[in-house]
């Protein structure tokens, strides 16, 4: 493993030149800023410590050896630092017996499937289990029951085995919340209908990896007790209103085992208020391909350039395929969304992510379907990095830019790089589309303000 062996030379290194003994903590902040620097410029970590000049600092002596050490790597690694701002140097957990997280190949083979008996006899449950003759079927009378009967195991490894394990469970409450947003950052007015909780797809940045504690991926077996609660949330409404099943799953992911998209499609055709998105990664439509469209659905796919596509979301459709699938979808009538969720900064980024807005827009029928477009960063609490780089072997998204925490506690590139991004990116857009409704995920007012956004594109208007 190529980071790891990185890893151990930095260690080495620094063991043998450091003129004083350094605490864990002040060791593991030096490792960490000479590993991203290493992993960013493709250098030896030799290289990077005779570019800060390590003999010369070591000959200067043990006084306040750290903190000159640590300034000289802090200058090349975050070269807009300032002194308030808090980049959040935790420390690099790798395992060199741990291997790369499996691709999923957009099929499950569950080992176990876990039928809370509540929906054991429901039509839906025996639908779903007959496309799993070789699972066992464990009845269990709560969704806990069955997280208790499962080895324990630690979170990283759980987490690369929960497509090993299904949940049928009845959900009884929670049906439908509002998107969280931080308090000072402007919401998009999204509320998420919560059928199900786990992703099969396996993205670098997902914020799941470090907040999912279920062991397994866990689908909701009562799809005909969300109507009523759909239908009294609809009568509520005030206005046009987005609603989506993408937040702690991918909407279609799992769609030609559980069908819920042939579920929900007609039902929210007859809605008066509620916009329901559908919104993936994946290809494969065909179910939603059968259902009649109707204005007030929307299939979305999240988009990235193909190299951050083919990189950092494993098991997610080509980006080619899934453009091709929006293009399948919008002739079969039905309005789209794309999600240019996160962007990835990089030198030269503006190459690849202006070649996608182009091969989206400007194919006409695709442009004319596009109902609405959403932009955001890469952004991840402090222990995301560091699961990430213990899942996989390529996570230089994390190194290639400046990372500070922010006023909601995320870890987000400086504020003027965002809004630079989002700058070029609106104008892109608008240079084919200048009606398509573009609008900023999860960021502060001062970010939308200093965007050359229309006035109506802070609020949804259907």
């Amino acid at each position: 493993m190529k980071s790891f062996n990185i890893l151990k030379k930095i260690e080495e290194r620094l063991s043998g030149k450091t003129p004083v003994k350094l605490g864990v903590n002040k060791k593991n902040e030096l490792v960490r800023l000479v590993y991203e620097i290493c992993c960013r410029d493709d250098k030896q970590p030799a290289r990077v410590l005779e570019q800060i000049g390590m003999d010369l600092l070591v000959e200067e002596g043990k006084g306040d050896f750290f903190h000159r050490a640590k300034r000289r790597l802090m200058r090349l690694r975050y070269p807009s630092y300032v002194s308030d701002a808090d980049p959040h140097l935790v420390p690099l957990k790798m395992d060199e017996t741990r291997s790369e997280c499996r691709v999923w190949d957009f099929e499950i083979d569950p080992g176990v499937i876990f039928v809370e008996e509540s929906v054991r006899g429901s039509s839906w449950t025996e639908k779903f289990l007959l496309d799993f003759p070789n699972a066992e079927i464990k009845e269990i009378r709560t969704f806990r029951e069955g997280v208790r009967s499962l080895p324990k195991t630690d979170p990283v490894k759980q987490y690369a085995q929960r497509r090993d394990n299904v949940f049928l469970v009845r959900n009884k409450d929670a049906f439908i919340k509002i998107c969280p947003c931080t308090k000072g950052y402007r919401r998009c007015g999204y509320w998420i209908l919560n059928v199900g909780f786990g992703c099969p797809i396996d993205c670098a940045y997902c914020y799941l990896q470090s907040y999912s504690n279920a062991p397994g991926l866990v689908l909701a077996a009562n799809m005909e007790e969300y109507y009523p609660h759909i239908e009294q949330f609809d009568g509520k409404a005030a206005g046009r209103t987005r609603i989506g099943t993408g937040e702690f799953t991918d909407s279609l992911a799992l769609d030609k085992y559980t069908k819920y998209s042939s579920m929900l499609i007609p039902f929210f055709r007859k809605r008066k208020n509620l916009v329901l998105e559908l919104k993936t990664k994946i290809a494969g439509i065909d179910t939603v391909l059968k259902e009649e469209p109707h204005d007030n659905i929307v299939i979305s796919w999240s988009v990235n350039t193909p190299e951050v596509a083919q990189k950092y979301e494993k098991g997610g459709a080509p980006m080619e395929e899934r453009l091709n699938a929006a293009l399948e979808a919008s002739k079969r009538g039905y309005k789209i969304g794309f999600h240019f969720d996160p962007i990835i900064y990089s030198r030269g980024w503006e190459d690849g992510y202006r070649e996608v807005v182009e091969s989206i827009f400007s194919k006409e029928r695709l442009r004319k379907n596009t109902v609405w477009v959403s932009l955001g960063t890469l952004r991840y609490m402090s222990g995301l990095k560091q699961v990430a780089e213990q899942r996989f072997s390529d996570t230089l998204m994390y190194y290639t830019g400046e990372f500070f925490t922010d006023t909601d506690g995320k870890l987000r590139y400086p504020r003027e790089v965002r809004i630079d991004i989002y700058d070029k990116m609106v104008r892109w857009i608008r240079e084919y589309d200048p009606s398509c409704w573009i609008y900023l995920c999860m960021e502060p007012e001062e970010v939308w303000r200093k965007t050359p956004l229309r006035e109506n594109d802070y609020r949804y208007r259907g």
